[in-house]
């Protein structure tokens, strides 16, 4: 009876227990969709990607061919957001020309831009803002390349002599060039030749031009120097095109001669100088003051110029400084002269005394040697002269001792034979003898 209560039991408990799991398992079910939507499920933070609900889809053209789709072309998007740009991604167009790009931030502060390169030429879209509009349809329109510029002018080309620093010698010229291509084709040039200038668009500038500043229209183009001006592979594309750059020029006095080469076909020639400045020209005529950057410039206008003309403008009153107005004055040739006399002097002095100096320094023993080899040649000069050589051979040997290049024995022996010979004559001539006498005295008489 115990046995068999306590199976009951045991059967009781293990049936309760299985109840009790499925009961959880029940439970589990039901709770996991209310967890998930109560406490969503945050993916680790390297993983975590916020995608917008912003959408810029779109098809690429041939203008050129009356707008066919362009298949299998790479497009790439941009994001700007303040004074940063950069690309975000890019796709490969598909069967219909069709190309799009989604999950992008829908931010007040950032726009985007769809670019493609197409034969060598860059073409943008607008500025897109998808902060009112989230979705937007944008094409996107290329042109086939030429190399012809058979359909390109220049409509209109603004020349600002923007800034003049006295100190430092420069003028500041900005020159902004609007060119029309008629076409249906994208000039686009070629930088690469084998000698001779490159077929791309080309640019003068004066032959003293320096610091040349690029802006609107080089934007990922490459430019090489031609000539004085400038060459680039920018393309035009049809309709017109923008063309922006700066550059430098030194002056020295109040007058400059500015130069500039009509390039290509130009409609309307247009020149501003600041009011202090006057501006002279045959090619250009006067248009009286205008306004252009918050300042008043003279305008002075030329148009319908043709392809090689070449336009001077003389600027006058341009403002020196007290240090290019005086220059320190260059030597004359008369100086220049005196100058390289004076050197050819102090060679010729210095080479003088180093020989004279040298030959001092070998007269005593070739002194000696001379009295050595002429004793017999003496008997035919003068009693006088005589005696003044053999008063000079006691000087000579008097030094030579003193600065040590003959020995004693030797300057005492030659000493004494002179000193003899001396004597001798002396006593043949009675009327010299108290002179030679003091002489000797001086020569180094007191000498043994």
């Amino acid at each position: 009876m115990r046995q068999s209560e306590h199976c009951m039991i045991k059967m009781a408990r293990v049936g309760a227990g299985e109840c009790l799991l499925g009961f959880r398992v029940l439970m589990l079910a039901l709770l996991t969709p209310l967890i998930f939507f109560l406490f969503p499920f945050t993916a680790p933070a390297h993983a975590a990607t916020v995608t917008g609900k912003g959408r810029i889809y779109g098809q690429l053209l041939d203008g050129t061919k009356r707008k066919a789709p362009v298949v299998g072309q790479s497009v790439t998007l941009q994001m700007a957001q303040g004074d940063n740009a950069h690309d975000l991604t890019n796709v490969t167009t598909d069967a219909h020309g069709m190309f799009s790009f989604s999950g992008l931030d829908t931010d007040k502060t950032i726009n985007y831009a769809v670019y493609t390169l197409y034969q060598g030429a860059q073409y943008y879209t607008d500025l897109i803002d998808l902060s009112s509009r989230s979705v937007q349809l944008i094409n996107l329109i290329v042109y086939d390349a030429t190399t012809s510029i058979a359909n390109i002018a220049i409509v209109q080309v603004n020349v600002l002599i923007d800034k003049v620093d006295a100190q430092k010698g420069f003028i500041t010229i900005s020159e902004n060039f609007f060119f029309e291509n008629l076409g249906l084709t994208t000039y686009v040039g070629l930088l690469q030749v084998n000698g001779g200038k490159p077929n791309a668009l080309r640019f003068s500038l004066p032959n003293n031009a320096q610091k040349l500043s690029l802006s609107s229209g080089f934007n990922g183009y490459q430019v090489v120097q031609v000539d004085s001006g400038f060459a680039t592979n920018a393309a035009l594309p049809p309709g017109t095109s923008q063309f922006a750059f700066s550059f430098q020029v030194p002056y020295k006095t109040s007058s400059y001669d500015f130069r500039y080469t009509v390039v290509y076909p130009t409609v309307d020639l247009s020149m501003l100088v600041p009011l202090n400045i006057h501006a002279g020209s045959s090619g250009l005529n006067s248009q009286g003051p205008v306004n252009a950057n918050q300042r008043t410039y003279q305008q002075f206008k030329a148009q319908k110029l043709l392809a090689g003309a070449q336009i001077h403008v003389q600027l006058e009153g341009l403002p020196v400084s007290q240090t290019a107005a005086s220059p320190s004055p260059p030597l004359n040739q008369n100086m220049l002269w005196l100058i390289l006399a004076l050197i050819l002097m102090l060679a010729i002095v210095s080479v003088t005394w180093f020989v004279y100096h040298l030959s001092r320094r070998q007269s005593p023993s070739r002194q000696i040697q001379i009295s050595r080899s002429s004793g017999g040649d003496q008997s035919r000069l003068s009693a006088k002269d005589q005696q003044e050589a053999l008063l000079k051979e006691l000087l000579d040997l008097d030094t030579a001792y003193e600065t040590g290049k003959i020995k004693k024995a030797e300057y005492q022996e030659h000493r004494a034979k002179t000193k003899a010979r001396l004597r001798s004559l002396l006593s043949t001539d009675p009327v010299a003898t108290a002179t030679m006498s003091k002489k000797t005295a001086k020569s180094g008489g007191k000498r043994s």
